[in-house]
């Protein structure tokens, strides 16, 4: 990845978090559907706890933190597919992946959330809101 594609996928990271638990698929409004079941995971949480953290300062996402967080957004776009045929046999899969990531995701960016918050000397509301979040579930 070259300097200039890392700047802009920092830069975008607040609007990707934001999307990339946010998939515009019908399966999503099904209870049943295994991205929904994501959606309301602990780990899913999890992530977004640490995302909120990063959105306020996205360059301070690692490599490894943007990298995972692609993964998982196209991890979760291919569940989308499959999902449209449910009758794939490739669902059992695609969750043991789709756990993976979140793992992967959580492990990257979770440092990086945490460096943010222990960094800023005067944080927004929102960011000490959203550290504040993060550090209550870390006790």
């Amino acid at each position: 990845m070259t300097c200039d594609e890392a700047r802009f996928v920092k830069t975008a990271l607040s609007l990707f978090c934001v999307t990339a638990f946010c998939l515009a698929s019908p399966a999503m409004a099904q209870e049943e559907s295994l991205s929904s079941a994501a959606e309301n995971s602990v780990p899913n949480e999890q992530l977004r706890k640490e995302l909120a953290v990063l959105q306020s300062n996205p360059d301070e996402a690692s490599d490894s933190c943007v990298n995972a967080m692609k993964e998982l957004h196209a991890t979760q776009a291919k569940i989308a597919e499959i999902e449209d045929k449910s009758t794939s046999p490739d669902m059992t899969v695609a969750k043991d992946v789709l756990e993976s990531d979140f793992e992967s995701a959580i492990e990257m960016c979770g440092p990086d959330a945490r460096r943010v918050c222990s960094s800023e000397s005067h944080p927004s509301d929102k960011l000490a809101k959203a550290c504040a979040v993060l550090k209550a579930d870390s006790d």
